[in-house]
């Protein structure tokens, strides 16, 4: 067997990140270039760099070395990966002559052969890819066709997390609300659900309780269907216009859904995390996206779980009133919470004229201010402490 090739997929691995780098790696033929694609939920880089001959007689010198073309198709004992660690993992797809492909697995955790494998192919590698071997570098932004097509191996899902988070004007506006649902290690069909709160400055709130659902085996289906990994990547141009006339200014709010899979017999990593975003969404997914919200929904709900959003109190920077609420996910939960507070506000008479005394400041000699809530020397238009106007 005479392997004329190399996919070569390089990843550093964690708890709470992951990053890709994949190469393309001919070892006979004309062909003299690597070709690499790094792919991040922002946009994907490929890059092109020469492939001496030097280089080539160093990938077949690995390969004899380390005898991999006899490790095709055997289990590679990989390390859960707990908090504050790391591993780097190498996916070899060697092709041979015969037209054949093999799949290979290399880890530098734990320490062996296997692990000195994947530690020389790694520096390999990076010695090829430096920016004087570079020949070309293009940036693109994959549309949510193409993510389709884009490969990667995971496990079975074993999380799903759905959230919003909004952010106004008014002081204090701030909220954001979280949903989580986790497998139960050891029971079957049986599923936590964690829902989280948190509005301004108070403390988040939490609710968590146990229910039984066959929820995963449904995403699960969706996510071998759909090749859910890939939206990850799924970015839009940022040269393309876009229309933001209708766009108000004056909030920002978001919303996510994420999906983990256990990757521990693929790279060591217990969850891997993948985001069905908005750009996904705005190419086409929008149906995927409802379709999974609504099973989190319904799951939630089959639970029991409540929280209600810790009360808060908002400033009002037009007139410097305090407005108390309450905000709950709704209607408005998307709006921003400075609009829906302002929606939801109490109309009250227009009595500045009798007030402004007791709701501005007092102008000093030097050109600053002293607010009533107590705020000394102010420059601004609004006391930075409570939000009031300057009179």
């Amino acid at each position: 067997m005479t392997v004329t090739g190399i996919n070569y997929k390089l990843m550093v691995v964690s708890s709470i990140m992951d990053k890709v780098t994949e190469a393309e790696i001919p070892l006979t033929g004309n062909a003299s270039v690597i070709t690499t694609t790094t792919r991040e939920s922002y946009e994907t880089k490929i890059k092109k760099y020469n492939l001496s001959k030097y280089a080539i007689d160093q990938y077949t010198a690995l390969i004899r070395k380390y005898n991999l073309t006899e490790l095709i198709g055997k289990d590679t004992p990989a390390p859960e990966i707990s908090d504050g660690s790391s591993n780097v993992c190498a996916l070899l797809t060697l092709r041979s002559d015969d037209g054949t492909t093999g799949k290979i697995t290399l880890m530098e955790k734990p320490a062996g052969i296997n692990a000195e494998a994947a530690t020389e192919f790694r520096i390999l590698f990076i010695d090829l890819a430096k920016d004087e071997n570079k020949i070309s570098e293009e940036t693109v932004y994959p549309s949510l066709k193409e993510c389709r097509e884009i490969k990667e191996e995971h496990g079975p899902v074993v999380a799903v997390e759905i959230g919003s988070t909004s952010h106004g004007m008014m002081f204090n506006s701030n909220q954001s609300t979280t949903q989580i649902i986790e497998k139960v290690k050891g029971k079957n069909d049986t599923v936590l659900v964690t829902v989280k709160k948190q509005a301004g400055n108070k403390p988040e709130a939490t609710g968590s309780g146990e229910t039984s659902s066959d929820i995963f085996s449904k995403i699960q289906e969706i996510s071998d269907r759909e090749n859910l990994p890939g939206w990850n990547y799924a970015c839009v141009d940022p040269s393309i216009p876009v229309d933001r006339s209708m766009i108000p200014t004056d909030y920002s709010s978001n919303t996510w859904l994420n999906i983990y899979y256990d990757d521990s017999l693929i790279s060591g990593c217990p969850s891997v995390k993948r985001t069905i975003g908005e750009k996904a969404c705005s190419m086409g997914g929008a149906n995927v996206y409802e379709a999974l919200r609504e099973l989190i929904i319904e799951c939630i709900a089959k639970s029991g779980v409540t929280v209600e959003m810790p009360q808060v109190t908002l400033f009002d920077m037009s007139n410097g009133m305090p407005v108390t609420a309450n905000p709950q996910p709704g209607p408005n939960a998307f709006m921003g919470m400075g609009m829906a507070a302002f929606a939801t506000m109490p109309q009250t008479p227009d009595t500045s004229a009798n007030t402004q005394e007791d709701k501005t400041g007092t102008e000093n000699p030097d050109g600053t201010w002293d607010c009533k809530c107590g705020a000394k020397k102010l420059t601004g238009k609004f006391c930075c402490e409570c939000g009031s106007p300057r009179s």
